[in-house]
């Protein structure tokens, strides 16, 4: 007998589970999304706008150098259908082959081309309406305590290029934010140094050393991309709505 599903709890149940669903997945995050951009000074609408472009944005990458180290690239594997001899419906399945191509460094535009964009905009509106010219101090400072502690746990990936722990930055952000930055800095500061952080720390330093480059054996490495990515998206949120 196969296993089947049977739902008859009624309708407005079902229904009600959807909108929490929705609310769950879907506004909860777009609304603070929103609520840390409109700390930054955005608007709600902007918030969304921007939110959006940045997932898109991580589809996209920028090529800026091209290695002359060789790696391995695999095809994938093929398969067809057909008929045997006798007329019965047969799988082929052939091996991709390898080959041996550039490395490619690019940068990604979700995870890195745009966060610096918002952060060079925040920190020009922070100083020209509070002439806040005392925040580069602790940005600096805070962005060193991230980058150092994402140089410490970031790890080679062979298929990703670098890979950071997911909360890392957000959670050394906020430590670092909170304990020490002066409140009237806080939301600027903690956006900057935590998603500028995560991506020095994380990509740009540790492709710098020989030891962690030469591990990494994808094709396109890219600076902010994938394992670095959702790092420095959640640190850019998170740690503004802590602070």
């Amino acid at each position: 007998m196969n296993p089947y599903f049977q739902y008859s709890g009624g309708m407005i149940p079902a229904l009600l589970l959807l909108v929490a669903l929705f609310f769950l997945f879907v506004f909860l995050p777009v609304s603070l999304v929103a609520d840390a951009f409109s700390k930054l000074g955005l608007t709600p609408a902007q918030g969304v706008l921007m939110l959006i472009a940045i997932l898109l944005g991580r589809m996209i990458n920028i090529p800026v150098h091209t290695s002359e180290r060789l790696v391995v690239v695999s095809t994938p594997r093929t398969v067809r259908f057909g008929v045997d001899e006798g007329g019965r419906p047969v799988r082929f399945e052939e091996e991709g082959e390898s080959e041996l191509k550039k490395q490619i460094f690019a940068i990604n535009v979700g995870g890195f081309l745009m966060p610096l964009l918002l952060s060079v905009t925040f920190i020009i509106r922070q100083h020209m309406i509070f002439q806040a010219g005392g925040v580069y101090p602790w940005i600096g400072f805070v962005m060193l305590m991230v980058a150092a502690g994402c140089y410490a746990m970031a790890k080679p990936d062979p298929f990703t290029g670098m890979r950071i722990p997911l909360v890392l930055p957000a959670l050394i952000t906020f430590l670092c934010v909170y304990f020490f930055v002066p409140p009237e800095y806080r939301p600027v500061a903690a956006y900057v140094a935590g998603t500028m952080g995560a991506v020095l720390g994380g990509n740009l330093i540790p492709l710098l050393v020989p030891r962690f480059r030469n591990r990494v054996g994808t094709q396109m490495v890219s600076i902010g991309g994938p394992g670095t990515f959702g790092g420095v998206f959640v640190a850019g949120i998170l740690s503004v709505l802590l602070a």
